[in-house]
């Protein structure tokens, strides 16, 4: 009888090791090797299209209230050279920029769809992808032109997607990143950040319309208000700029958001 409750009791332990072994290979190994593979297909395919940053040449100055389609108009009857984004669109038609700052490890094409849902569960080549893209808020002006671009992605632990953007809670990290750009259409824009603000997923710094020379006022007024810190950079001058915003998930609070907001510099 003995015998046989320790060949039970060892039986039980067999089964249970065994069971804890599949449970974590299910909950933790595979998803790791889906992370990685989908992580090392993003790699290779960014690296096969990205634009070439350090030639793409200055964008011209542009006027927030006034469409890049007639500014384009505006210029001498020459045909306009190839888009700086031509490889990116051929394998996303709803590719828009191309974001980089050096040194971060910020570096992918950004999406706009038709919400801002869909390519932050999928890749640029339309497939479902665990990192998903940066996505510029479906509300803003697909070419940049607009007082307000809003731009989401996720935050892994592995630094993907826009995990850098919570090193700028750190005023001495803004301090050694102070600029990077967007490769759009027109060329490379060039961008000052200017400061980060933790906030909730539901802020008003979230806004993408704006009627008025006030509303963009009131706005920038909000954003330095709002901000952890922020350069010395008045109100009135924010609200002649183009603005650019990078959110991310962080961990402050439930629903807690990082914002690095920045200016084009070219306007």
């Amino acid at each position: 009888m003995k015998k046989r409750i320790i060949i039970a009791i060892i039986l039980l332990l067999l089964f249970s090791g065994a069971f804890a072994v599949y449970r974590y290979r299910q909950k933790v190994c595979l998803p790791e090797k889906r992370i990685s593979e989908a992580l090392e297909k993003q790699e290779k395919l960014f690296d096969r299209i990205r634009p070439d940053v350090d030639g793409t040449p200055a964008a011209a100055p542009i006027s927030p209230d006034i469409p890049l389609t007639e500014a384009n108009d505006a210029e001498s009857g020459e045909a306009p050279p190839p888009s700086p984004l031509e490889d990116v669109r051929e394998v996303c038609s709803d590719a828009v920029g191309w974001l980089y700052v050096p040194d971060t490890g910020l570096d992918y094409p950004i999406a706009q769809g038709d919400d801002n849902s869909f390519y932050l569960s999928h890749g640029l080549d339309g497939e479902s992808d665990p990192f998903g893209l940066p996505v510029l808020d479906y509300r803003c002006a697909g070419d940049f032109s607009g007082y307000n671009s809003v731009i989401y992605a996720h935050n892994y632990e592995n630094m993907a997607m826009f995990a850098p953007v919570g090193l700028f809670r750190e005023n001495s990290y803004m301090d050694s990143h102070p600029r990077g750009c967007i490769i759009t259409d027109r060329g490379r824009e060039e961008i000052e950040f200017f400061a980060y603000l933790t906030v909730p997923a539901d802020s008003p710094v979230y806004n993408t319309v704006f009627i008025t020379d006030k509303d963009r006022r009131e706005y920038a007024e909000l954003l330095l208000h709002t901000a952890a810190y922020h350069s010395d950079i008045t109100a009135e001058e924010l609200s002649q700029k183009r603005l650019v915003l990078l959110s991310t998930c962080t961990f402050e609070y439930d629903e807690a958001r990082g914002v690095l907001a920045g200016y084009f510099l070219s306007d």
